[in-house]
């Protein structure tokens, strides 16, 4: 009997194991397919201009791509994961001096809902600008 819940122990460990290890696989494959047509520039911000963003790209629980006016983009790694954030797809943000910066919060929105949900803490931004389409093949 002791041998058999070691046994079952050691199965369901590989088990989630294997899953976690899949579900990274899944959001590097979503981060590397938001980011097709950009290409990273070095530089990281801790704050960008609301007023420049034109749409935001909730890539997974820990991603979001802030496109910007001028084919640039803002890649935010939260520091941990969002819970929801990848389903839902959808944020809301207050900034009381125009940017958006790696000290605020974001709070992801739940549709058809009265009440609102997680608020996860962003990150910096790292600058990506859109390749020129010469460049791409």
């Amino acid at each position: 009997m002791k041998y058999f819940r070691l046994f079952m122990s050691a199965m369901l460990f590989l088990a989630f194991t294997n899953t976690y290890v899949m579900a990274d696989d899944v959001e590097v494959d979503k981060l590397t397919k938001a980011l097709t047509n950009y290409q990273n520039t070095g530089d990281v911000k801790n704050c960008i201009t609301i007023r420049n963003i034109r749409s935001t790209d909730v890539i997974d629980d820990q991603h979001i791509l802030f496109k910007a006016g001028s084919g640039k983009a803002y890649l935010n790694k939260l520091p941990s994961h969002c819970p929801r954030l990848g389903i839902e797809k959808r944020i809301a943000y207050r900034a009381t001096i125009g940017k958006l910066c790696n000290v605020d919060t974001i709070t992801v929105l739940y549709p058809l809902s009265i009440s609102s949900g997680p608020r996860c803490g962003l990150g910096k931004f790292e600058v990506y600008e859109k390749i020129p389409s010469e460049e791409k093949s």
